[in-house]
């Protein structure tokens, strides 16, 4: 009942974060710094501890703009039911 975000993998029952595809990104033309600005901002969001609203913060505030970092951002930001919950909760 949850939004999956941009750029990631989901998996188990119930539906969770299991990690980025960097294989779709990498067939999709990003390049190695971009794969690892998308897999830095995930670690942020579900392997940090903090709440999504208190990871949302810490990226926008930590990590230099970029189109894939903003992307994430305005997804979480524009959810209506939040973004699915990672294995680590």
């Amino acid at each position: 009942n949850k939004d999956i975000p941009p750029y990631v993998m989901v998996g188990r029952e119930p539906i969770q974060y299991s990690g980025v595809n960097s294989i779709g990104l990498r067939r999709r033309g990003f390049n190695n710094e971009q794969i690892r600005a998308v897999q830095d901002a995930y670690r942020i969001i579900y392997q940090s501890g903090l709440t999504v609203t208190k990871a949302v913060e810490k990226i926008y505030n930590d990590m230099p703009s970029s189109n894939e970092r903003d992307e994430i951002l305005l997804f979480i930001k524009d959810s209506p039911r939040g973004i699915v919950k990672g294995y680590f909760e």
